[in-house]
């Protein structure tokens, strides 16, 4: 029922403008951005007769097709008679992005239960009030006033449309991208469950990643969750875990919020992930997005740093996660590689001068083991003796390219942010990058437990 939202053959921007400071402004710039845009843009203002070329219509009545997709950004007072006027056109959905209803006072939410009910009535879905609209990648639709997200494969639904943005940022930063994006804000008719269908049906979407404050019908989320969790992996981000961040929720989007301990329980249970921070969310979105599913638990680390692959044993201790013991085989294949004062033990410590060469061979013999099903290599970049600061990763992502990427690997180069070639490189590679042991550990976690979710299947 939502395919219409992210696919229309006609968009009606109701509140439409050419001030540059206002959100009508905004949308329909970025609608208009995609110059191959296959749906047709009709403006509706009382102010203007024409904007950026286009003929303006004093009424969404006044448009001469058919409407799909009406986006209103007029003022609060407003809404509910041009929402009357969509109702007359027969408009079949509507994205309320202005603000000022219930997240205000018991009168807006009031005002939203009566548009909610007339448009229900008229067979009318509606998304908002107070959201940013949305975005259909895979069309270049970008029907919202944020930036438009890096192209990819993940699909977030969000409460908060500011979320939404810093996570493009995030995405644009750790070379990951997005296919779908949909703010439901004060969520007053179409709900997660049926957007999570919708990204469910949806083959350019691989995984749904979630920011929620509130749910109105928990049993029926959780229901979907579990229908839909064997096909694609599911994160979902809380906000309003705290006391003071339920208050804060609830004057965000003015609805009751949620008992976290059981909802918990129930994701948990359900197969989804749950991210207790943000960090750990962009982290799951990285791990989902880069790294194949392993076929057992057992890790292999490899490292010039004694320092990290012991923060990175205690995090995997922590999570209980699982370090692989190296057989006689796999010892007699790496010695070679290595000088005689390295101990053929996991975490494998090549100390400091273990080059790209020591890390391409023994990165790939690792991941032509039996015995390792998840291989983490840990590099610290070294200052001295003119090493190239991606020669290591380098060796690392050619052993995975000549495998065939069949294992996940977890490459932790530790706080390497802003060593441009490495960056470059990966972004290039297509390849994951990890920065702290915690997000290693986390990875590894979650990425397991996938694999055991979908073995009891």
């Amino acid at each position: 029922m939502v395919n219409l939202f992210f696919k229309p053959k006609t968009i009606a921007v109701i509140g439409a403008t050419a001030n540059p400071k206002k959100f009508g402004n905004a949308v329909t710039i970025n609608i208009l951005r995609n110059k191959n845009i296959e749906s047709e843009l009709f403006l509706v203002t009382h102010k203007s007769t024409e904007i950026m070329g286009l003929k303006c219509y004093r009424s969404v009545i006044d448009v001469p097709k058919d409407v799909d997709l009406a986006i209103i950004l007029v003022p609060a007072k407003f809404v509910e008679e041009v929402v009357d006027n969509c109702i007359e056109k027969r408009v079949k959905r509507i994205i309320i992005i202005t603000a000022g209803f219930g997240e205000i006072d018991e009168k807006g939410k009031i005002v939203e239960r009566q548009i909610a009910k007339k448009c229900r009535e008229a067979g009318i879905r509606v998304m908002g009030p107070n959201c940013v609209g949305i975005q259909n990648l895979d069309i270049a639709l970008n029907a919202s006033f944020l930036q438009i997200a890096p192209q990819g494969n993940i699909s977030l639904i969000s409460q908060s449309g500011s979320f939404g943005c810093a996570s493009f940022y995030a995405m644009e930063k750790e070379n990951l991208g997005c296919s779908k994006f949909a703010n439901v804000g004060n969520n007053i008719d179409v709900s997660f469950s049926e957007i999570l269908e919708f990204f469910n049906e949806d083959v350019n979407t691989h995984i749904i990643c979630i920011y929620m404050e509130t749910i109105s019908d928990g049993r029926t989320f959780l229901n979907t969750l579990k229908r839909i969790l064997p096909n694609k992996p599911i994160i979902i981000l809380k906000g309003g875990r705290s006391p003071k961040g339920m208050k804060a929720a609830s004057s965000h989007t003015g609805s009751m919020v949620t008992n976290y301990k059981m909802l918990k329980t129930s994701i948990k249970q359900a197969g989804a992930i749950l991210c207790e921070n943000v960090a750990d969310f962009i982290t799951a979105l990285k791990s989902f997005y880069f790294l194949p599913i392993p076929q057992g638990e057992d890790i292999g680390i490899l490292t010039n740093s004694g320092g990290s692959s012991v923060l990175f044993s205690d995090k995997a201790e922590e999570f209980g996660l699982n370090l692989a013991e190296f057989s006689e085989e796999l010892k007699e294949k790496m010695a070679p590689h290595l000088i005689p004062l390295v101990k053929l033990i996991n975490p494998l410590d090549m100390i400091a001068l273990a080059a790209g060469i020591q890390y391409y061979e023994i990165t790939k013999l690792m991941l032509e083991d039996p015995r390792i099903d998840i291989i983490v290599p840990c590099v610290v970049i070294p200052p001295f003796l003119e090493m190239d600061p991606s020669e290591h990763y380098r060796g690392i992502i050619r052993a995975w390219n000549e495998t065939k990427r069949i294992k996940p690997i977890i490459p932790l180069i530790f706080f390497s942010q802003n060593f441009e070639t490495l960056i470059s490189y990966a972004k290039e590679e297509n390849a994951p990058i990890f920065f702290t042991p915690h997000e290693v550990a986390f990875s590894a976690k979650i990425i397991i437990e996938r694999m055991k979710f979908l073995s009891k299947l």
